[in-house]
């Protein structure tokens, strides 16, 4: 890699209108991957990676691994990494995760550990 090549992520494409949306309920943990052309909304516990359009850690959901969306909104917990282009941390969101962003927006209250990296 030269040093006038530039980063570019690959994102998921936004939500297409009519995607249906994939809930991963409270009670259920996945010890892999969830990959899905639709929104997720993580009640549960993944143990791997999440990728989607757009991701919506709950506040009961965790994920321990990476999550690469579109769009992500985090209102539990997440370790790992994060490679979204808009990111949204709410009050009471736990993130220790290094994360790669176009946007990113964090309310008062939410709790962020590692390096944040703009990507244009």
């Amino acid at each position: 890699m030269t040093s006038s090549t530039t980063a570019v992520a690959k994102w998921p494409e936004a939500v297409k209108a009519g995607a249906r949306r994939s809930v991963l309920a409270p009670d259920l943990t996945i010890d892999g991957d969830v990959s899905s052309t639709g929104p997720v909304d993580v009640q549960g516990k993944v143990s791997g990676q999440v990728k989607s359009p757009d991701v919506l850690i709950a506040p009961t959901g965790v994920i321990d691994g990476s999550a690469i969306a579109h769009d992500l909104s985090v209102q539990g917990q997440i370790s790992g990494a994060i490679d979204a282009h808009s990111v949204s941390l709410s009050a009471t969101a736990v993130v220790r995760a290094d994360v790669t962003h176009e946007r990113i927006a964090i309310e008062s209250g939410a709790q962020l550990e590692g390096r944040l990296k703009r990507l244009r």
